[in-house]
């Protein structure tokens, strides 16, 4: 697809000149992704097209099983907008307008099909079209678009990438999709005429299982009637893995026919890429009693009729093992039997099912039923799997064909059998419930012909854990997506706060003074949830876990009750366990202590002056508080930024493992360096430093000091609020940018640290720049609008373990500064802040009533760094400090 952009000097570009024919001129040479034509234009200002694979405009690449191979695609090198007869115009009925938001060669092309063989009106926002295409009174160029652009009868091709096949609504599409669906049938005939052929076919995976391979046959059949054609099986002797004999032993189905061959059969290109049609999805896939053998029919109805008689029955059926192991997202993304359990029990009780019909592959679902249920379930006996036996990313159909051996084709039977045993029992139960989308769920649904007294598939993949069903939603998550993106979507990502306080812990005052904080920020009540394949803030109606526990209890999904805060404390000890994916550290500090203000006044039965800066009940809800500044700037594409990263070699601590990609929590350390904050000033101010300069400054030479040998430059990374610069400085959202200083050892050994702390000082002023955060609060909403689009289709996780794989062992400051208190301030020491275990090692600081607390935390054991650190200190004459080992 080709876009339209303005002129960049290159002479190497290609020059055309604006025709009817202008895209299709290019395309004759082939273009590769990023290749820029100038074009000539008589009408106006002339302008560059640029060529985008159509492969880079769709769905990451990750959103793809492993099996499944690119290209995703066709390149659409050569097609006909005015050939009526090839262009699938079906697509318009019940259409009556239709929108674009960006201006480019397929919407261009649509345009014409559109206002040439249809009567749909069309709206866009830009006036270029008319290069283009002559005027005409059904087409409108407006500033706005009508605020009913997603109403049923308006057809909206948007620049964000979406696909209608999660939810068969397809009339939202990207550019490439919407183009793809009206020209499929150029491609599928690439210049021939149906009329030369009797049969149709197209390549069929040999991973799909039974069901899927029935369920498609029924959709072939019925699509390729519409072309005039039969559908034959595309192999004389199988039918996707199933041997020819085995399919026709338990099933009635029409698949060869003798007389195909080369000459009178037309074959479709790529499954991957037809399927992706709403022609193909608007077809029923019923995999209805016809298509099974009478034989085998009796079998399986003998077996119900002996097993469950007139017992009123549920039938439920849970994937598991290679639904996890490929990380399937969106519909396919299964429930699991903890998230199913609340609903099962439901049904088990409001109406009256007697027995449990479980259909599952797996081994460990299998299990925690049975363990759930008893003997009121029933499953039948056959070799399971547990997700522990496949590798990341591989089929069952692999592991079978990995492990099958010399009676790979016996086992092959048996498992046949099973499966469609199970899911024809499943039609003969009372009720259903599946796990998410699978094609059991088509299968068993169109089996029972409708008799069902009720069936619910979970979409946990789309809308989040059931269990928060029905909260109101308050938009989507944004800023947040960069931590998101930083540890897998499945797991807690959060940040430990521990506080040691003089006396030991009131319950009562501190669940009073969690609920007058949450009172004025109440953003910290939300609830991060999925919505529609999106992460969203929706409003949480279930109590804060607050706990007299030394246990760490995550504030993430059912554990937390889906808060994103939980408060646990023993003895003299307050831990705060807060989700960093929608605070920063500064942002979650304003929470920290308006609660500690509310803390000590209802523990000392009085009423402390209110520190200058921390927001009370008085002050009602803190306005601004969820502003995000990332969106006060437009996105900038992070790629364009990252060119020098990772260009040149620096220091890494040795200490951690290179084969692992996450640090288990048992071999990280943990401690706090606290010192005196007159003294450490005192110091600052004598080699003209700042808190900041001077941590990093000594946190350099503590590396070197246990690293004498090491000659690369030593890299820091320091997380800067862009708070003060977007005018936010209320929120509590994820609002930084990172810096990277670099140290070299030489001039550590050589400068004095006048010299060291102004060359950084210099280099933060010019960082901290309204220009500078501007632009990079740009890249981070680039970043953070990539990881939405992953996760809508279930990339993310995949993204995150690629960047995992090769992050080393780097080191970072983060200094946040005073935290706010009264004449209560000197009974709390905070001994630990650090978000979760990495490799390398983090400093985060803190400066509470007269004290820093260099909350330290490292991905290995060892006291050589932190001892290192200390000395540091010392030698530069400060004195009175204090190590804890903590956790």
């Amino acid at each position: 697809m080709f876009k339209i952009e303005s002129v960049i000097t290159d002479d190497e570009a290609k020059i055309l000149v604006l025709s009817d024919r202008l895209f299709h001129d290019a395309l004759k040479d082939k273009p590769s992704s990023k290749t820029r034509y100038h074009v000539k234009n008589d009408k106006g200002d002339d302008f560059d097209i640029v060529y985008w694979d159509n492969n880079d405009d769709i769905e990451p690449l990750d959103a793809y099983p492993a099996y499944v191979k690119p290209p995703f695609m066709d390149k659409y090198l050569v097609y006909d907008e005015h050939d009526k007869d090839t262009i699938y115009l079906d697509f318009f009925d019940g259409l009556k307008r239709m929108m674009f938001e960006e201006l480019n060669e397929y919407t261009i092309a649509i345009t014409k099909v559109v206002l040439d063989f249809t009567d749909l009106e069309v709206w866009c926002m830009d006036d270029r079209i008319l290069w283009f295409i002559d005027e005409n009174p059904r087409l409108h160029i407006v500033e706005e678009f009508p605020e009913d652009k997603f109403a049923d009868d308006c057809f909206y091709i948007q620049e964000q990438i979406r696909v209608g096949m999660e939810d068969n609504n397809f009339n939202r599409l990207s550019n490439t999709y919407a183009f793809h669906n009206i020209f499929f049938i150029q491609w599928i005939l690439n210049g021939k005429s149906f009329t030369q052929f009797k049969y149709i076919t197209m390549p069929i995976s040999n991973v799909g299982g039974i069901g899927a391979l029935l369920s498609g046959y029924k959709r072939y059949q019925r699509a390729f009637e519409y072309f005039g054609l039969k559908f034959s099986a595309p192999d004389k002797d199988h039918f996707g893995k199933y041997p020819r004999k085995l399919v026709e032993r338990y099933f009635s189905v029409n698949l060869w026919n003798e007389d195909a061959s080369d000459e009178n059969t037309l074959k479709v290109p790529d499954i991957v890429m037809f399927v992706k049609t709403k022609f193909y999805n608007m077809q029923p896939g019923l995999v209805d009693k016809s298509v099974i053998a009478d034989k085998f029919m009796e079998e399986m109805d003998e077996y119900y009729d002996a097993v469950f008689g007139e017992k009123r029955t549920l039938g439920i059926l849970i994937r598991g093992t290679d639904y996890i192991a490929t990380g399937l997202s969106g519909t396919r993304k299964m429930a699991n039997v903890e998230q199913m359990i609340p609903t099962i029990r439901q049904w088990m009780t409001d109406y009256g099912y007697e027995k449990i019909f479980l259909a599952t592959e797996d081994a460990d679902i299998l299990s925690q039923m049975r363990k759930e249920f008893g003997k009121t379930m029933v499953a039948l006996s056959q070799q399971r799997l547990s997700r522990n036996d496949l590798r990341t990313g591989q089929i069952i159909s692999e592991y079978e064909k990995e492990h099958g051996g010399d009676d790979y084709a016996e086992k092959m039977e048996d498992t046949t059998v099973n499966y469609f045993y199970a899911l024809y029992i499943l039609s003969r139960c009372n009720a259903f419930m599946c796990s998410g989308q699978c094609n059991g769920w088509d299968t068993v649904l169109s089996l029972n012909e409708n008799k069902y007294e009720r069936a619910y598939k979970f979409k946990v993949g789309i809308d989040g854990d059931p269990r928060t069903e029905g909260w109101n939603v308050i938009r989507p998550l944004t800023a947040g997506m960069f931590a998101r993106g930083t540890y897998p979507t499945d797991k807690a990502f959060f940040m430990t706060y521990r506080f040691d306080l003089h006396e030991s812990v009131d319950r009562d005052a501190l669940k009073q003074a969690w609920d007058r904080t949450v009172k004025v920020y109440p953003y910290v009540g939300y609830a991060i949830v999925t919505r529609s394949s999106q992460l969203v803030l929706a409003e949480n109606p279930l109590p804060f876990i607050i706990k007299e526990t030394g246990e760490v209890v995550e504030s993430f999904g059912a554990e937390g009750n889906f808060h994103s805060v939980t408060l646990c404390y023993l003895g003299n000890t307050l831990w705060m366990y807060v989700d960093h994916v929608p605070y920063d550290g500064t942002g979650f500090m304003k929470v920290v202590e308006t609660f500690f203000y509310n803390y000590y006044c209802l523990y000392d039965g009085c009423e402390y002056p209110v520190p200058e800066g921390v927001y009370t009940e008085k002050d009602g809800v803190v306005e601004g508080q969820d502003i995000d500044g990332y969106l006060m700037v437009d996105p900038i594409d992070p790629k364009k930024m990252m060119g020098a990263l990772g260009a040149s070699k620096s220091f890494c601590v040795p200490e951690n493992s290179e084969n692992s990609i996450f640090v288990p929590k048992q071999d990280c350390r943990g401690f706090c360096i606290s010192v005196a904050a007159d003294e450490f000033m005192n110091y600052a101010k004598s080699v003209k430093g700042s808190p900041m300069s001077v941590f990093n400054i000594c946190f350099a030479k503590a590396l070197v000091k246990v690293h004498p040998e090491n000659t690369l430059p030593i890299d820091l990374m320091n997380p800067v609020s862009i708070r003060k610069i977007m005018g936010n400085e209320n929120s509590l959202l994820h609002q930084v940018v990172h810096t990277m200083y670099t140290f070299d050892t030489k001039s550590l050994a050589d400068a004095d640290d006048v010299t060291l702390n102004t060359q950084y000082r210099e280099h933060l002023k010019k960082f901290c720049s309204e220009e500078n955060i501007k632009m990079l609060s740009g890249v981070y909403r680039g970043i953070c609008e990539g990881y939405t689009k992953a996760f809508m289709y279930g990339a993310l996780d995949k993204i995150i373990i690629d960047q995992r794989k090769s992050m080393k062992g780097k080191c970072g400051v983060s200094y946040i500064g005073t935290m706010k208190t009264g004449d209560y301030g000197n009974r709390i020491r905070m001994t630990a802040f650090h978000a979760m275990q990495e490799k390398g090692i983090m400093l985060q600081v803190t400066e509470i009533s007269g004290v820093f607390y260099i909350d330290w935390y490292q991905g290995f054991h060892g006291e050589e760094y932190v001892k290192a650190m200390r000395d540091v200190l010392s030698e530069a004459g400060i004195k009175g400090i204090r190590i804890d080992r903590v956790e």
